[in-house]
Formats: structure tokens, sequence, C-alpha cells
């Protein structure tokens, strides 16, 4: 017999969690932003039309996402793994409830609950 599932929304964080979540965003910035991708030799000295109007990246603030970092590190194992799964890794939802060992109702608690803490331990 299968059950009818609901659908959880891992996108929605709550008002006063904003700011937090902007940090997070930019802790994974910094993290997966290990440099340019390599580029095969024929096209390393390629320049594209608009160049000279520079990168248009986010700026990512690297002193920030490292108190960001550690704070993440002292969470539970469980909030920590959470956490990671939504800003470092966004694999499939499933998978990421397989790996922690929780429901998908689970995960977003696991997901609102770590933001709080960082919030709550003022990092």
């Amino acid at each position: 017999m299968l059950m009818a599932t609901r659908a959880v929304d891992f996108h929605a964080v709550e008002e006063h969690q904003r700011g937090i979540d902007k940090r997070l965003h930019n802790w994974a910035l910094s993290c997966n932003s290990g440099g340019p991708p390599a580029v095969s030799p024929m096209f390393r000295l390629y320049r594209p039309d608009n160049w000279e109007r520079g990168a248009t990246g986010v700026p990512v603030d690297h002193s920030d996402a490292v108190r960001i970092a550690k704070g993440v590190a002292a969470l539970p194992i469980k909030h920590r793994k959470a956490i990671n799964w939504a800003y470092l890794k966004p694999v499939n939802p499933g998978r990421a409830c397989r790996e922690i060992g929780v429901s998908m109702d689970d995960l977003a608690l696991l997901l609102r609950d770590g933001r709080q803490m960082l919030i709550n331990r003022k990092v």
C-alpha cells in the first residue's frame, strides 16, 4: 500500500533566519569557489567580447565564512550534516535522508533548528 507523501520545501526560510541564511550562502560560495575550472589548452587564450567589462560574480566575505564554518563544525552531527547538505552539497533530499537516517520532515526540522542554533550561539 502506497502512502501519500506531502512535499517539503527545503528552501523555505523563516523571516528571523534570513540573515543567517544569507551568511550560510556566503559560506557555501567561499567553500565552493576553488578557482576557475580547467580549460582546454586550445581555449586558454580565448577572451569573450565582454572581457573588458570585468567579472560579475558575487563578492565573498571570507572572514565571515570562516566564522560560519567554525559555528557549523560545533553543531550536533545531524544538524551539521543537514546544513552541509542544504548549502554545500545539495544532492537529492531522499539520499540525504538515507545518509543522515531521518525522514523528509525531520531533515527540514534539522535544517531549521541548525540555523536557529547558529543564531542562538551568536555565530
